[in-house]
């Protein structure tokens, strides 16, 4: 069975790190207080432009979970008070404040040009930290509509930078991103390495927390359930539940072992699992993962032919679970009542109509919010104008790198003009003793002016320029010398 946990999973992840990036470095000029209100206070008072930047980054921080409106109030407060005092490091902040607040509204063109502008400003002050934050996120926005395949750059580039700086932290958080994508694109074996690769950093760091530790186990068991190895899967969902503690990792470890034996088609063990499954109490934990494991349990009585068991479970989850969403879960839930209720009919068993229709009738909504959903998202479009994006913000930056370029260019042109004019003195100079050579001034110096030409238009640095005064230096040189001799 298919069990998915992609968007908890995500949701779990963006919260990761949310936080993890904040464990850089505050500049402030005082320690400032936590409480929203006593940082209101200090607004209200003749506070310091550079502590109301500190203040206005500490109360979006403040609101970020609980007001969206707020939060965007005071990063739009921190980035205005940023440009008038060239602060480029709460520039850069406030650009991935707004970022993040934008990608949980759903403004992801939005969030995708705030986070470039963090990157600018970030590299500008050569904070690699932010860089790599911003690349994550950049990373997260195309994850989040679905675009796998072109989020894996951006999280390649953020992990390239988090490996030389060493920061284990992020860098975890960056290569479960990379194993979410890589495992939407069919890539198993990658997903598994990094997922392995985050195992071992967990285990190095100082504040190891084992729950995440087994939240990691968990997912790479779901890794090679996919892929089929099932006594891989095993071994990790074990591994997970010598771990933790927690209700929720305890029961999806336990359904997901239940889950792998009823691939192998192993009633006992599977039916083992379940029960131990079915004693573990429910409360805290989501309701998607209560359906999910109504649905290992339903599947283990259809492969053992009791349909009308089977259905009685699947109809526990369906009144548990939340029609007006799209339910991914749900949606499995329906398929499978619908083979137990078409396995019942063939064997002489009445299913009332009422049930046939009802289920039906849920399926159709389950498609039409998906079809609202996906139309009114239009993936692919959206991830053409992602891109557009990017490309825009680089050819923006373009201009001003060709100034830096064209500003050495100039300088080689110049050592070039004053070269050629060292030449035409000395060609002019030897030309009145060997008017007679057939190579003279006037042929060399065209000579020279085409190169020069030359060089300009394929604009070669000023290091290759000087390189062809040296070359032609010696020229000059050697026909000197043979003018001497004749």
């Amino acid at each position: 069975m298919n069990v998915n946990l992609t968007r908890p999973i995500l949701c779990l992840l963006f919260l990761y790190m949310l936080s993890a990036c904040e464990n850089e470095s505050e500049i402030t000029p005082n320690k400032l207080p936590q409480e929203t209100q006593e940082l209101k206070t200090l607004l209200n008072k003749d506070t310091d432009a550079d502590t109301r930047l500190a203040v206005y980054y500490q109360l979006y921080k403040n609101y970020r979970t609980t007001d969206l409106t707020q939060a965007a109030h005071y990063a739009n407060q921190q980035r205005g008070l940023a440009e008038q005092l060239d602060n480029t490091l709460y520039l850069g902040r406030a650009y991935h404040a707004l970022g993040a607040l934008q990608e949980q509204a759903g403004e992801y063109i939005e969030a995708v040009n705030a986070y470039l502008h963090a990157i600018d400003a970030f590299e500008e002050i050569g904070y690699t930290a932010g860089v790599a934050t911003d690349f994550n996120y950049l990373g997260l926005v195309f994850l989040h509509t679905e675009g796998y395949k072109d989020a894996i750059p951006y999280f390649e580039k953020a992990a390239e930078t988090y490996r030389e700086i060493g920061d284990l932290k992020n860098l975890s958080a960056v290569y479960s991103n990379l194993a979410i994508c890589n495992t939407k694109e069919g890539n198993f074996t990658e997903a598994a390495g990094y997922l392995i690769n985050v195992i071992d950093f967990q285990q190095q760091l100082k504040d190891n927390d084992n729950e995440w530790l087994a939240y990691y186990y968990n997912e790479l068991a779901r890794v090679y359930y996919f892929s089929r190895d099932y006594n891989r899967a095993i071994q990790y969902y074990k591994k997970a539940l010598e771990l933790s503690k927690s209700n929720e990792s305890v029961y999806v470890s336990h359904y997901g072992i239940a889950n792998v034996y009823i691939a192998q088609s192993d009633d006992e063990n599977a039916n083992n699992w379940l029960e131990q499954a079915i004693s573990i109490q429910t409360e805290g934990l989501k309701n998607k993962d209560i359906i999910k494991g109504y649905n290992v349990r339903g599947e283990l009585y259809q492969l053992q032919g009791n349909h009308q068991k089977a259905a009685e479970v699947f109809e526990k989850a369906i009144t548990l679970a939340n029609k007006e969403i799209i339910n991914e879960p749900l949606s499995e839930t329906l398929d499978l009542l619908s083979q137990s209720y078409r396995a019942l009919t063939d064997n002489g068993a009445k299913v009332a109509y009422d049930d046939i229709y009802r289920i039906a009738d849920l399926k159709e909504q389950q498609q039409e919010l998906k079809d609202s959903f996906y139309n009114g998202m239009n993936a692919k479009a959206l991830q053409a104008a992602l891109n557009q994006e990017v490309e825009a913000h680089n050819h923006r930056k373009l201009p001003a790198s060709m100034v830096d370029r064209q500003w050495l260019i100039a300088q080689g042109a110049g050592a070039i003009v004053a070269g050629l004019l060292l030449v035409i003195m000395i060609v002019t100079i030897n030309t009145k003793a060997t008017k007679k050579k057939a190579y003279d001034a006037r042929k060399l110096c065209a000579v020279l002016q085409e190169e020069k030409d030359a060089l300009s238009k394929e604009n070669k640095d000023h290091r290759e320029l000087f390189a062809e005064i040296h070359r032609m230096a010696k020229e000059v040189a050697i026909y000197n010398s043979k003018n001497k001799d004749a």
